[in-house]
């Protein structure tokens, strides 16, 4: 698999729209074709907004694809065939699927994709890093043992052999005096075959943090004693592993018992294939914890609720100025000199989140063994309520909740009441609105919430059940065309996961046909002054004229991507304006974009193009 870096990225308007790094926007346009006006589009690559992941290598031949729910697939296999994609493998558990695809028509094809109006998610096949820096020779003990009260933890539980953790990275050295014996299964993901023996060394640290042989008279402690190991490889000799990969881990991982799956590799913090991946464990009872990264950068990524981030403190609860943050960070440990396993038997002192997230890990695993029958939630929960808050008070995006204590994570988990769930989950439509004329695909859309976790969403168009999603965000792809023309009824059920059903909420909306003489068609846009093309300076005002038979809602413009100004609009026609204040503006070639909602929430783009002087 070639590797390249990332180099271009694009977003679609008609999403949310953001100023990727180094990258000229791609923006639809007025002439795009009718029947895809109403289309939610698809933001392309989006996780390149943050630029510490667009600065990520990616696998120059693979694109990773989720189609919308409710799509026909006959029509996205033919998409597939269209555009000249291959497909490479199916992560089923996720809806996702790998598509082989000509390096020199990446680009393009991604762009087709992205535009068609089926697919929900276009993500590059990034290269993620195990997460581990140097080894530092000033520490000769596990002093992190009881800075994390593990030695109390252990008066309570060593561990449950019903509780199974897993350790998604490099393999791990079954010879080793200290795994051999805890390791029960494995697979080897990077070559689909049963060898999943270390080939980096990564994955034997992490897997000596987390459940290294304890009490047997020699080497280190994990943290668990005696919960049985998975070893799933997914990276390769040079301890890289693609986002498929890890997702796929997370999966086999998943299917084979894991109750805890440690992933130690950076940054995950908005990958989509793997946040769908943590999601469909959460969902089934099991917790992923994943390493905050060792950048030392920040981000405002939120991460995803459905999974852990850990960072790193020093063995005095110092923030370690490697450790990635922001919002998306959920606790903290220790990362600094981890003494712990290595290749050959060995045993070294490594640092970095790669092994702050194993005690994170291992304190979830000893906190469910109290309490086998808590779910995912409940541990996160435990192992909060465990957390000694440092930085600033409450929740801060270094050491978020707070570094793990895992003598107070158990009492908390042991204390926990293993709730009857007997609450629906709540649902609530934001796509289409009631009343809404549509003759283009569009995207319905809804939010589904529950404190134990949403099984399912299930859309029925006049009664018939026709899609499910089993992942947030709940959104489905909606053909008028496949429908008569007239008024229709869309109406969504959430399940949660112990069965309880939402009542439906249902919208009334009417069908039309692109074409024909019924509402719902395209706003007109165009711009009067100055002309395309034109080389401006100093304050430029920039005008349009927009209509639309539906009625107005709202304008928004753009410059280069970027939201500048938003305005409600009235009636069926209307002249609309933007001052663009270039005095800070770099010279040369800029995109000024304006964006129509009309009344029944479809939305229409056109570009302008100027040059700054």
């Amino acid at each position: 698999m070639a590797m390249v870096r990332n180099q271009w990225c694009r977003v679609s308007l008609l999403a949310v729209l953001v100023q990727l790094s180094g990258c000229t926007e791609v923006l639809p346009t007025a002439t795009d074709p009718p029947e895809e006006v109403e289309v939610e589009a698809t933001v392309l690559f989006a996780e390149d907004a943050d630029p510490v992941v667009a600065a990520l290598p990616f696998v120059a031949d693979e694109l990773l694809v989720q189609p919308y729910p409710g799509v026909d697939m006959q029509a996205v296999t033919a998409l597939y065939l269209s555009v000249g994609a291959i497909v490479l493998d199916e992560l089923s558990d996720i809806d996702a699927t790998v598509l082989r695809v000509p390096e020199d028509e990446f680009t393009a094809i991604a762009e087709q994709l992205a535009d068609s109006g089926l697919i929900e998610t276009v993500q590059k096949n990034y290269w993620l890093q195990a997460q581990a820096i140097p080894d530092d020779d000033l520490f000769t003990s596990q002093s992190y043992l009881p800075q994390v009260g593990a030695p109390e933890a252990w008066d309570v539980t060593t561990g449950d052999e019903s509780i199974i953790v897993a350790v998604v990275d490099t393999g791990v050295d079954s010879n080793h005096p200290d795994l051999k014996d805890r390791i029960v299964d494995g697979w080897n993901i990077f070559d689909d075959d049963d060898a999943f023996d270390d080939v980096a060394g990564h994955g034997t640290r992490v897997a000596g943090v987390l459940a290294a042989a304890t009490d047997n008279g020699e080497g280190v402690a994990g943290i668990t004693w005696d919960n049985p190991l998975l070893a799933v490889r997914v990276g390769d000799d040079d301890g890289r592993a693609s986002a498929r990969h890890i997702a796929s881990g997370i999966l086999w991982a998943l299917r084979n018992g894991a109750k805890v799956i440690n992933v130690s590799f950076a940054p995950l913090w908005s990958n989509r294939i793997v946040k769908a991946a943590a999601q469909q464990a959460f969902n089934q009872g099991s917790l992923v914890i994943i390493s905050s990264g060792n950048g030392g950068s920040t981000t405002t990524s939120t991460g995803y609720s459905e999974a852990l981030f850990v960072s790193a403190v020093d063995r005095s609860d110092r923030f370690a100025t490697f450790s990635d943050h922001g919002p998306f960070v959920d606790l903290s440990a220790p990362g600094v000199a981890i003494r712990t396993t290595d290749m050959g038997g060995s045993y070294g002192l490594p640092s970095g989140t790669s092994f702050a997230a194993p005690i994170v890990s291992g304190a979830a695993a000893l906190a469910w063994s109290v309490n086998p029958q808590l779910r995912p939630v409940s541990i996160q929960e435990a192992l909060f309520a465990g957390a000694v808050d440092l930085g600033d008070v409450g929740q801060d995006d270094k050491f978020g909740r707070g570094t793990i204590d895992v003598a107070l994570a158990v009492d908390a988990a042991a204390a926990a009441i293993v709730e009857s769930d007997e609450t629906a989950p709540k649902l609530t439509i934001t796509k289409p609105r009631s009343g809404s004329s549509l003759t283009g695909r569009f995207t319905a859309q809804v939010t589904a919430t529950d404190r134990w976790g949403v099984a399912d969403v299930v859309m029925s168009i006049d009664g018939i059940a026709l899609a499910t999603d089993t992942r947030a965000s709940y959104r489905f792809a909606v053909d008028p065309a496949n429908y008569e023309t007239g008024t229709h009824t869309i109406s969504f059920v959430a399940t949660d996961f112990s069965g309880n059903m939402s009542e439906a909420e249902s919208v009334s909306v009417t069908f039309g046909r692109r074409g024909s003489n019924s509402t719902g068609s395209a706003s007109t846009i165009r711009f009067t002054s100055p002309n395309d093309g034109a080389r401006v300076s100093g304050n430029v005002t920039i005008e349009a004229s927009v209509s639309d038979s539906d009625g107005l809602a709202t304008v928004e413009w753009f410059v280069d991507g970027v939201s500048m100004f938003s305005t409600s609009a009235g009636g069926r026609s209307t002249g609309v304006s933007f001052l663009w204040r270039t005095v800070d503006v770099d010279s040369g070639p800029h995109t000024i974009t304006l964006v129509v909602t009309d009344s029944s929430g479809s939305q229409t783009s056109a570009r302008l193009d100027l040059t700054k002087r």
